[in-house]
């Protein structure tokens, strides 16, 4: 077996749940912002500004994931997402702290639901992840 067919037919080694790509994809646009903050602050915008666009690609996707036919939890994520947006480069000007405190609430609120997610998905009670949900894997590298 030649070794393209050998990774083809690999398994990958972790398999991602949908609330460990939520977390890694709020982990990697928060650390992302605080990179840039710590540029912005030393006056290295040029340097920041691939830190912040690549923020914002993230927030979108995870915008984008939103399935508004499940009530008011959905809409109220969509406002805040749109928020950050406006607060990391969309808007009329960067409020990074504002959007870092938004991200960082929205994380703890995932953690302390993460074990009973992954159970609820094991089980079989939520989908597993297909597809479709993977490209949230390829945005936070």
């Amino acid at each position: 077996m030649n070794r393209l067919a050998a990774y083809s037919q690999a398994q990958p080694a972790h398999t991602w749940t949908r609330i460990e790509m939520l977390l890694a994809a709020f982990d990697g646009a928060i650390a992302r912002l605080e990179q840039a903050r710590e540029l912005l602050e030393r006056g290295e915008q040029f340097k920041a500004q691939p830190l912040l666009l690549r923020s914002q690609r993230i927030v979108l996707e995870l915008y984008s994931g939103l399935d508004l036919n499940h009530g008011s939890i959905p809409e109220n994520m969509q406002n805040l997402y749109v928020y950050v947006l406006s607060c990391i480069g969309m808007g009329p000007e960067l409020d990074l702290p504002s959007a870092l405190g938004v991200l960082r609430n929205i994380h703890g609120g995932l953690e302390s639901v993460r074990d009973r997610a992954n159970e609820m998905e094991r089980s079989g009670e939520l989908a597993p992840v297909n597809e479709h949900t993977q490209l949230l894997k390829n945005i936070v590298a």
